[in-house]
């Protein structure tokens, strides 16, 4: 039998889904699986998971109490959404078999979470609409977060580091540099380049990236395409996938947006807001009542 990390009202939450949930939210806040996070980080991770976990719990109660539940429609839409992000199917059931899952018991898990989330959207159905005066005072104060993302267009050629030679890999990049270079280092030249020799998923489309953000790729790779100049190709440069030559065909730079044209960024971010803060404030009254045992295990 599963060792319980702690129960709610006399419901378990289970260990498995103590790690399951740390396992998710190491992907949320570090982008990194589990195992990958210190040691050190471990506890403070597993405290924030149990408290979501009870905070669901105490949610899918609440709902239950007043008698609602979700209906088929959205359990079998939510089931095939999952199963569609999750590649093959039998490959999927045989994982979740391993951990100890079942299709029903899966189906039960997806119940839960879609009932969690509508009785949830029900409660921030009462999330007002903010005032003129918000609105202006969040502007005032947020100006320059509001314009949009600096973005470059880029394209890359990978070459990848063996691990035995890893001199050989910066070699051969140069060597694609001084290539690129004779023949005008146009993004047509550049492409013909990275379609036989880059090592990247991206080389049959010419090494092409579209439009990058600086938090889309390694910060390494920002900051050479980020600095460089639009239409050359900069020297080569070391991220933990290899070395990468890089062209930046576009680089655009925002303006600050007027209180206008940011009005709905702004609404969208206090409702969010004022809706986080209520969910808070509800749980922390579900809580209250409710009989919560912490296990020490």
């Amino acid at each position: 039998m599963e060792q319980l990390a702690a129960t709610v009202n006399g419901s378990p939450i289970d260990n498995k889904a103590l790690n399951a949930a740390m396992q998710s939210m190491a992907q949320e806040n570090f982008h990194a699986t589990l195992d990958e996070i210190p040691r050190e980080s471990h506890a403070e991770l597993k405290s924030m998971a149990l408290e979501r976990l009870i905070a669901r719990e105490l949610i899918f109660q609440a709902a239950l109490a007043e008698g609602f539940v979700a209906d088929e429609a959205d359990v079998k839409d939510e089931s095939s959404r999952i199963l569609r992000m999750m590649g093959n199917p039998a490959d999927f059931w045989k994982r979740l078999a391993k951990r100890g899952m079942d299709e029903l018991s899966f189906l039960r898990m997806v119940r839960k979470d879609v009932t969690v989330d509508k009785m949830s959207a029900r409660k921030l159905a009462d999330v007002t609409e903010p005032s003129e005066e918000e609105i202006k005072k969040f502007f005032s104060a947020h100006q320059d977060k509001l314009r949009d993302h600096e973005r470059v267009r880029a394209s890359h050629i990978l070459i990848l580091i063996n691990p035995d030679d890893p001199d050989k890999a910066l070699e051969y990049a140069l060597e694609l540099k001084a290539l690129i270079d004779k023949e005008g280092a146009d993004k047509e030249g550049f492409a013909v380049v990275a379609k036989k020799h880059s090592a990247c998923s991206s080389a049959p489309g010419g090494g092409e990236l579209g439009f990058i953000r600086r938090e889309d790729v390694d910060a390494t790779f920002a900051d050479a395409a980020f600095g460089q100049i639009v239409g050359e190709v900069g020297p080569p440069i070391k991220t933990p996938y290899g070395y990468h030559l890089i062209m930046v065909t576009a680089h655009e730079i925002p303006s600050p947006p007027t209180q206008d044209e940011a009005r709905g960024k702004i609404v969208d971010f206090l409702k969010k807001a004022k809706g986080s803060k209520l969910l808070e404030e509800w749980v922390a009254v579900l809580r209250n009542s409710a009989e919560i045992v912490i296990l020490n295990n």
